[in-house]
């Protein structure tokens, strides 16, 4: 039985593949006074020896949490920030309760500070425009629109590929 089907996070049910952070937090009691330290837009593998039944992420919206098992996990850090995540077994105990920090990108990383307006952009090699929450939103929203138009082209081309 999968983790995910059975975990909560803040009083609901998880949806499939929300259990990253819990493996980071279950690999083994050298975990517990540890924090955890993730970077945006990337997963973490973590793994456990006891298996977890429910997971509660403090604030989702800075990390989230995708299981494979029971004890194994990927943590994924959305934003910039701290929350925690707590696992428990099948009897309601305490598996593990994990201090969780966010950090963003930090090579090949710029962010221009105009005023109270700010943008990000990625550098490798060359300089391009990232979205990044707290950047200009007009910025943000022009980028976002580029990025999801180039998203669907690119999910056409490939629909049409296979239907050849």
């Amino acid at each position: 039985m999968l983790v995910q089907n059975r975990i909560a996070r803040t009083g609901r049910l998880l949806p499939g593949g929300c259990l990253v952070i819990a493996a980071a937090i279950l690999t083994g009691g050298a975990w517990a006074s540890e924090s955890l330290r993730v970077t945006i837009d990337k997963n973490h593998v973590l793994r456990t020896d006891r298996p977890v039944e429910t997971i509660i992420v403090g604030n989702p919206h800075i990390a989230d949490v995708s299981a494979q098992s029971n004890q194994l996990m990927f943590v994924l850090g959305r934003t910039t920030g701290e929350t925690n995540i707590l696992g428990f077994d099948k009897e309601g105990n305490v598996v593990f309760d994990k201090d969780v920090i966010v950090v963003p990108h930090t090579t090949r990383t710029v962010t221009l500070h105009r005023g109270a307006l700010t943008e990000t952009f990625a550098c490798a090699p060359r300089c391009e425009s990232e979205m990044h929450p707290g950047d200009d939103p007009e910025k943000f929203g022009l980028i976002s629109g580029q990025s999801s138009t180039h998203t669907g082209m690119a999910s056409g081309a490939a629909a049409a590929g296979k239907a050849e």
